[in-house]
């Protein structure tokens, strides 16, 4: 299953690409919210890993624009932030249409585990 792994970050990306693979998923990679949609309808990923923070626009908008077209609304989107966290962001991310929200630091096995989930 393809995954597409959107962090503005790049050692974090290069840390959740790498662990990814290892589990045997085929990896992209973007670096905002402009590419992440654009990739997203080209490459039409089973599941897209999102950061709430990107650089151009909000993860939380990249995810509504996701389940909003109808080429890539069957797209999982799994939010994923290290920023400080409330019950309300992963309220707001649940909102946009994704179906999970992952919170930094995780559990390398849990990240593997939430796309396993996913992609069934």
């Amino acid at each position: 299953m393809l995954i597409l792994n959107a962090d503005d970050h790049e050692q974090a990306r290069y840390v959740k690409t790498r662990l990814l693979r290892n589990a045997g998923f085929v990896v992209e990679e973007a670096s905002n919210g402009a590419d992440t949609l654009s990739m997203a309808a080209e490459l039409r990923p089973g599941v897209v890993l999102l950061d709430v923070r990107l650089p151009d626009m909000s993860g939380i908008e990249v995810c509504r624009r996701i389940k909003m077209d109808p080429v890539m609304s069957a797209i999982r989107v799994i939010h994923i932030s290290a920023a400080f966290i409330t019950a309300r962001d992963i309220a707001l991310g649940i909102a946009s249409g994704a179906s999970r929200y992952i919170v930094v630091p995780y559990e390398p096995r849990e990240l593997i585990a939430a796309i396993r989930h996913e992609s069934t």
